[in-house]
């Protein structure tokens, strides 16, 4: 029997992009790498783009998908290919794969189990069935399966079911294993959090090994639609092993991982495990689809590979892109791709920033400088010549200080912008603050002081900062990068149109505490992607401080707040573990034995009274990065009343 080759693309989409999506899909099928493979998988909604949202409800978006698809089915009629897009049938949508096979469209296959948790809303948009589907619909101009098959190639059979169908409980292809399955394919829309990839091997190494058979799951990759970043990834799993693993977090349109299988140790593997004699099956027998004669190329069965083509068909590469990234790095690349596809899909020159000489700013223009590194290392020295970038403009930055900034803040923003070989200038902006106290001092008849209007003088400093901070951007014609990190956000510690403002957050996904954890790691010299720096270790040995109080104040971010590891640890328990207030306080009683327990009950009240009165600047804070386990995104994460009891 002759063995079986499979390629699992993973790639990159823009939601509503049909034309650019089906050039990537072209592309891909066309690359040496899949050129001589038995089936090559897509993502999940590779072809209209999982990141629609309500435009999904639109007719014009099916259509336009069915259309690409039509196009499609005569690109390899010699090879299986498996692709996704929405399809109306009857009275509903369905997220569905569609088998394209000898110039047709053998099957059309839907999504049972839909994502609705965290930033997945598939039930907005998408039907789901409760059981298996067999009938026959009108599409591409054929008369189409549509449903739940076993497909039976002439050496291998297999199934399909579509990401979130893995992670459920049900899943489909349990009842698919027992009637003869050697491969399941899952492709998927899985979003990025950092250490998830490990979730994933897991859940397919397991059920690979439960099912007996080899599993390949493959994903979307890049920052798709603006908030979610997803990772790319592919596995290959194999009777309880890891045996391929693709490329993750790639700045390419696409990434192919190969892997060549003996349908025969498959089953006998199978012949060593099922022995029941009436084996237990819930359903009824599941329908299959015959694909008859594969055309197999001559190229495929030869054994003309370089060493180095068969360490890859191996799976033995060991690369920066294979998985064994520290959570740092993850978060690094994760952020980085995520700004490079922003740049790309906006059409936008590049990044302004105001540099204040602390952690959050600091962070940012680390990354964009890593991003450029590693976009230029991946696409090439000319990508952003291609893209119509001047790389020397590519990042902006601006310390505007006042009479309650340090000399020491201003030196860390000048020394890092050095150090990063970026655009830096400095400006005075005392007199525009004045001018605007006296105008409204002019109007409301009293001279404003920091005893009694502490709050307000702060924030018009940050208020300030935010026009000029634009019209930089705007002359540039460059996004605006907004600092604030999960931290900030959970208690509002952010000025409305102030250092709020921005056209993307690339922080808010995660917490201060790993910030400042994040630096110190680079510090130490483990970061790959960027190298320890003078000033940040400057930095690092200042206290965290928004520098709106006069400098005799000595003003620090953990005075006004609470000390930012007890903070991450309460936003937690409240928010992703949703503890009650009693839960929460014996668990911090635990976690900080050292702090009195009057304090730490202090700490919560605050916080979930700060936590309450902030949703509404939560509304208005500028589009987020989703990265860790859970975020604070009202339209992407967690949503929250703006009036409640709590404010």
């Amino acid at each position: 029997m002759p063995k079986i080759k499979i390629a699992a693309v993973t790639l990159n989409t823009t939601p509503l992009d049909f034309l650019g999506n089906y050039e990537s899909i072209v592309q891909a099928i066309g690359s040496p790498e899949a050129k001589n493979a038995d089936c090559i998988l897509f993502p999940e909604l590779s072809i209209s783009g999982y990141g629609c949202e309500d435009a999904f409800y639109k007719p014009y978006v099916w259509n336009r998908s069915e259309e690409i698809l039509q196009k499609l089915k005569a690109v390899s009629p010699n090879q299986i290919i498996l692709v996704g897009l929405p399809v109306f049938v009857g009275s509903f949508l369905y997220n569905c794969m569609a088998l394209l096979w000898g110039g047709k469209v053998v099957a059309i296959i839907p999504k049972l189990n839909l994502a609705n948790t965290g930033v997945h809303y598939e039930r907005r948009w998408f039907h789901s069935e409760s059981e298996f589907l067999n009938r026959t619909i009108s599409f591409a101009s054929e008369e189409v399966p549509f449903g739940h098959f076993i497909f039976q190639a002439d050496q291998w059979n297999f199934g399909v079911e579509i990401c979130e169908d893995s992670w459920s409980v049900s899943k489909p292809s349990s009842f698919y294993s027992s009637q003869g399955i050697d491969v399941l394919f899952s492709p998927g829309a899985s979003h990025f959090a950092i250490g998830k990839q490990n979730l994933r091997r897991q859940i397919f190494t397991e059920s690979s090994r439960n099912q007996c058979n080899l599993q390949v799951f493959t994903n979307l990759t890049g920052n798709e639609s603006g908030r979610i970043i997803f990772e790319g990834g592919a596995i290959f799993t194999s009777l309880g092993n890891l045996v391929k693993e693709g490329p993750r977090l790639s700045f390419s349109p696409f990434q192919i991982t190969s892997y060549t299988f003996d349908p025969l140790e498959i089953r006998a593997a199978k012949a060593r495990s099922f022995r029941e004699s009436k084996p237990k099956i819930s359903r009824e027998e599941i329908p299959k689809i015959q694909l008859k004669t594969i055309y197999h190329l001559e190229e495929k069965q030869s054994n003309r590979f370089s060493l180095l083509d068969r360490r890859k068909e191996l799976g033995q590469e060991d690369t920066e892109n294979s998985g064994n990234l520290s959570s740092y790095e993850e978060f690094t690349k994760a952020v980085c791709l995520g700004l490079f596809d922003y740049l790309k899909k906006s059409k936008t020159k590049g990044f302004t920033l105001s540099l204040s000489g602390g952690a959050d700013s600091a962070t940012c223009a680390l990354l964009v400088s890593a991003m450029k590194e590693i976009a230029k290392r991946e696409n090439g020295d000319s990508i952003f010549t291609i893209l119509g970038i001047e790389e020397t403009n590519l990042l902006v930055t601006i310390y505007q200080k006042t009479v309650n900034n340090s000399d020491l803040t201003e030196t860390i923003a000048e020394s890092l912008a050095k150090e990063l070989g970026c655009l830096f200038y400095t400006i005075s902006i005392d007199e525009a603050v004045e001018t605007s106290i006296k105008l409204i001092e002019s109007v409301i008849g009293k001279t404003l002081n920091w005893k009694e209007h502490d709050l307000p003088l702060q924030n018009i400093q940050a208020r300030v900062r935010s026009p000029l901070v634009w019209l930089l951007a705007n002359l540039n014609g460059h996004l605006l990068l907004s600092t604030g990190n999960r931290s900030e956000a959970a208690v509002g510690y952010t000025t409305m149109d102030g250092d709020s403002s921005g056209s993307i957050a690339p922080l808010a996904g995660v917490s201060k505490e790993f910030l400042l954890e994040f630096l110190d790691d680079i510090q130490k010299g483990n970061n790959r992607f960027i190298s320890p720096k003078d000033s940040i270790q400057t930095l690092r040995n200042t206290k965290p401080t928004a520098e709106l109080k006069p400098l005799s104040e000595s003003q620090e971010d953990e005075k006004d707040l609470m000390p930012y590891p007890i903070l991450q640890s309460i936003e937690k328990k409240l928010v992703f573990l949703a503890l009650d207030d009693l839960d929460c306080l014996e668990r911090l009683k635990q976690e900080f034995p050292w702090e009195n327990t009057d304090i730490l009950l202090g700490y919560l009240k605050k916080f979930k009274k700060l936590f309450a009165i902030s949703q509404w600047k939560r509304e208005r804070l500028p589009p987020s990065f989703h990265l860790d386990d859970y975020g604070l995104d009202p339209k992407s994460s967690y949503r929250f009343p703006i009036l409640s009891k709590e404010n």
